[in-house]
């Protein structure tokens, strides 16, 4: 029985690499690395009221390296094919058209994804479905 898609995502395009695929789920997880705190609270009950906030550098921190993951994909998939853990490639997502992660054509911004796991699971009565999970880092441009 065939019937009208109850979604807003028509045209959705999931390529990674040379490989697009037949999504049936994407999640998009942007995360700013150049965001952490430099600073961490370091009050206490000892202060009065109305004192500034005790604060200190924060332990540990760096500034991100050049290419560090600022974005996670997970993605379901219908097909038969199952992504090679630690895989890369340009990755690149659009809605009926308009693009959510990544570019194409000369001095594009591109996304290098990196397989963090996949999965593929056949069932009786059911699609061969797999999923993937890719850590994405930008890169300046594709030409």
């Amino acid at each position: 029985m065939s019937f009208a898609t109850p979604h807003d995502g028509t045209g959705t395009l999931l390529r990674f690499g040379a490989s697009a695929y037949t999504v049936t789920n994407v999640v998009i997880v942007n995360t700013n690395p150049a965001d952490e705190a430099a600073t961490i609270d370091i009050s206490n009950l000892g202060q009065t009221t109305g004192q500034e906030a005790a604060t200190m550098s924060a332990p540990l921190s760096a500034a991100p390296a050049a290419g560090a993951v600022s974005r996670q994909i997970t993605f379901d998939y219908i097909g038969k094919s199952i992504l090679l853990d630690g895989a890369t490639g340009t990755v690149y997502i659009a809605i009926g058209g308009t693009a959510l992660v990544g570019t194409t054509g000369t001095g594009a911004t591109a996304f290098i994804a990196t397989v963090q796991s996949s999965t593929l699971t056949l069932a009786t009565n059911d699609a061969v479905r797999g999923q993937g999970v890719l850590s994405l880092a930008r890169t300046a441009s594709i030409t």
